[in-house]
């Protein structure tokens, strides 16, 4: 379908793409309490998450998906469940593998492709009676939440996913990897490798059997982490192999439950192949909006004024654009 206009624009006193990402993320303070949830994997491992009961027992329950380095506990997690929980629906925010505050139980870290995961959290959803479900990701979690829909195709409505966003994904890992790394990027490179280095330690602590910790301690790139550390540990043969398997993009013509992603075209993490305009144009269960401002997960209007989460919740009730 045609690509969908925005009607997103950034406040004139925050220029840029980095402005526009970071001064969103640091201003940013939520407290929102859920119910502590164990999901129980088929490999003996464990997610864990946050459920958030709606007041109508009928509403849908939105599972939310964070990004790279991220927690349920994230801002954008938290400002989404909050407006959905104004809509009356209920929320599961759930961890990825070794993420928020407590490590599971197997080696195994979270990566850009855990799709396999999301179907457990899904099934989980649907043993504990929900039968209506809509999904969201942020960055990374959007990777995983499109993969998953484009993997399972129509079967995806029949298990009641009604429908789904997606916000600033790494549509193409490769390519999101090589412009992370560029010197413009340095302070978000750098923050991510070292979280991800710490992540490691913990892990490494936990099983020492799997970890060469000296051969972390010279690794400075994501690209290195990726390619010694979570490909092997989730079953890729390198770096390059995880890239080409996983990348949302390549899953984006399975997608049959109505399907919008967000991505603001001056996002600094991303390159041209993180807009597919031209796949917008054809498939007719996914919408592309393209703000020309916004920065990563940003979207902020000023205090107080969160379009992305406005925009969430308008196309999850199915609004017209």
């Amino acid at each position: 379908m045609p690509l969908s206009p925005s009607d997103y624009r950034a406040p004139w006193w925050l220029p840029g793409g980095h402005l526009q990402t970071l001064v969103p993320r640091y201003l940013r303070r939520l407290a929102l309490t859920g119910e502590l949830v164990e999901i129980e994997l088929n490999d003996d491992d464990v997610l864990y998450g946050e459920l958030h009961r709606g007041t109508d027992p009928e509403a849908p329950l939105l599972i939310l998906s964070h990004g790279l380095e991220g927690s349920a506990r994230s801002g954008y997690m938290l400002g989404a469940a909050r407006a959905a929980l104004a809509e009356g629906w209920s929320v599961l925010a759930w961890n990825l593998r070794s993420c928020g505050e407590r490590l599971n139980r197997t080696p195994r870290i979270y990566h850009s492709g855990c799709s396999d995961d999301l179907d457990q959290v899904i099934r989980w959803a649907e043993h504990e009676g929900f039968r209506r479900i809509r999904l969201a990701g942020f960055s990374l979690g959007g990777n995983v939440t499109l993969k998953w829909l484009g993997e399972q195709g129509e079967r995806a409505l029949t298990r009641g996913v009604e429908s789904a966003v997606a916000a600033s994904v790494p549509l193409d890992l490769l390519a999101c990897v090589r412009t992370l790394e560029c010197p413009t990027n340095w302070v978000y490179h750098k923050h991510f490798v070292r979280s991800m280095k710490q992540r490691l330690l913990a892990k490494a602590a936990q099983f020492p059997e799997h970890f060469d910790l000296a051969r972390l301690k010279g690794m400075n790139t994501l690209w290195q982490l990726d390619e010694h550390y979570t490909a092997p540990l989730n079953g890729f043969r390198d770096a390059a192999d995880y890239y080409a398997r996983c990348s949302g993009r390549f899953f984006l013509s399975g997608i049959r439950v109505p399907t919008l992603l967000v991505t603001a075209r001056n996002d600094p993490f991303f390159d041209e192949s993180c807009f597919p305009e031209e796949e917008a144009q054809r498939l007719p269960h996914f919408t592309l909006e393209v703000p020309e401002t916004g920065g990563h997960v940003g979207f902020w209007q000023g205090p107080g004024a969160w379009w992305l989460e406005r925009r969430l919740i308008r196309h999850l009730n199915g609004v017209p654009t």
